[in-house]
């Protein structure tokens, strides 16, 4: 894999076309890590639109470190998230996605209250370990792009994804108990 993203920066740096490839590649994600991020389908696909225009003026001074590709684009990308969050001065809406998925479920009742329970647990993580969830879970990304994303090790992000979910859960075991005894 690394091979291959040397070759496609260096494509990207040298010709239209070549960055043609890294757009191609990359694009949907980019999207996708923007949508699941910004909730809205028209400032996802300005974000990934400015997330490529930066990366066309910058290609050329990038320098190849042997990091997933992908990695820089997020960087670019997670900035001009936080970007539109400072115009619009919105939190992420984390709300607006769960209930996505809750609405997904229909008639399950007890899957759409788990649902709801690990919706409102990701809520009270901070913020580094709930962005730690989106990137493993909702992003998919793989262990060594997140950790070129984070300026981290791949087992600092199994260590960090880890605690996180163990956060998760206790938190989510908590609240059924509380639920029960409250029930």
């Amino acid at each position: 894999m690394a091979n291959e993203d040397r070759a496609l920066l260096e494509r990207a740096q040298t010709s239209a076309a070549g960055f043609g490839e890294l757009f191609d590649a990359y694009y949907d994600r980019i999207y996708a890590y923007a949508y699941r991020r910004v909730g809205a389908r028209d400032a996802a696909e300005d974000i990934a639109a400015s997330v490529f225009a930066d990366a066309w003026r910058a290609i050329k001074r990038v320098r190849w470190q042997g990091k997933p590709l992908v990695a820089w684009l997020y960087r670019i990308a997670a900035r001009r998230v936080a970007d539109a969050y400072r115009a619009r001065r919105a939190d992420v809406p984390l709300e607006e996605m769960a209930d996505a998925a809750y609405a997904a479920v229909g008639d399950d009742w007890d899957r759409a209250e788990a649902m709801a329970a690990v919706r409102r647990g990701i809520a009270q993580l901070r913020a580094v370990d709930r962005e730690i969830i989106r990137l493993v879970y909702f992003d998919e990304c793989r262990g060594d792009e997140i950790a070129a994303l984070l300026n981290c090790t791949p087992n600092t992000v199994y260590a960090r994804t880890h605690r996180a979910l163990k956060r998760l859960a206790a938190w989510v075991r908590s609240e059924e108990q509380n639920g029960r005894a409250d029930g």
